[in-house]
């Protein structure tokens, strides 16, 4: 029997795990199969506790969804490790491992969608002067994430109104948030949108509001809402559970 088990970050904060959980439940009528979710850390239940239950109902092949925006270390050891422990304790189950959703169009498009609720403009004849994105990632020490959100930055700036864009990161690698807030404070750009490169709210989200709401400048800092769970992204999750599925079995 086929299951799939959906693996979120987790949060210290309830409200975070609990729009994972709607997120999740957005996609499950799309799978006529047994499925689970399980959190990497943070909250419950964990991966292994999960895999348990799902063995426990008679699954004998098992897809496992990284329900993460971004390849970083969570995505490439935490998780593999995890499986590995539950495939020397469950020998029999079959399991497949998919990928996090990645530089994927839809993905951008939820991006630019939450700069444009903030009041930024597509970009359509000319830049707005004095205008900067600061694309705000969770931050890895996988080399991986700083990479991908400076491609992630470059896109946005194809697309949106804005003079410049930036990066930061709030946690694990550099340049920091502060750091980034201070740059765009030494441009004197007049007007910086803040966008949070995360799927739900939580700790991460709190710290940034707390940043910039705190913070005595001359730049206005406009803060944009984290990506959530949008259509387009319900459609990235359903493709990477598909793939998860048909993918070769875990080594």
């Amino acid at each position: 029997m086929q299951a799939i088990l959906y693996i979120g970050h987790g949060s210290r904060v309830e409200q975070g795990n609990k729009q994972f959980l709607q997120f999740i439940e957005q996609v499950k009528p799309a799978f006529p199969v047994l499925q689970r979710e399980a959190y990497i850390e943070l909250a419950r239940p964990t991966i292994q506790e999960a895999i348990d239950d799902i063995v426990a109902e008679g699954a004998t092949k098992l897809a496992v969804v990284p329900v993460l925006l971004l390849t970083a270390y969570h995505a490439t050891h935490d998780i593999p490790a995890e499986l590995t422990k539950a495939r020397e304790r469950h020998p029999r189950l079959e399991i497949t491992y998919g990928r996090p959703f990645g530089i994927e169009a839809d993905v951008i498009d939820v991006a630019l969608k939450r700069l444009q609720d903030a009041g930024l403009p597509r970009l359509e004849k000319e830049r707005k002067n004095d205008t900067t994105v600061l694309v705000v990632g969770r931050g890895s020490s996988d080399g991986n994430q700083p990479s991908d959100v400076a491609k992630i930055a470059r896109l946005i700036y194809e697309k949106m109104a804005c003079d410049n864009v930036e990066i930061a990161f709030l946690a694990a690698t550099t340049p920091t948030l502060e750091q980034g807030l201070v740059k765009c404070e030494r441009l004197q750009t007049k007007t910086v949108y803040v966008l949070p490169y995360l799927l739900f709210t939580g700790v991460l989200m709190e710290e940034l509001r707390a940043a910039i709401s705190e913070r005595e400048s001359s730049t206005q800092f406009v803060l944009c809402d984290f990506l959530g769970f949008d259509h387009d992204l319900k459609s990235v999750l359903i493709r990477r559970a598909k793939e998860a599925c048909a993918a070769e079995r875990f080594a």
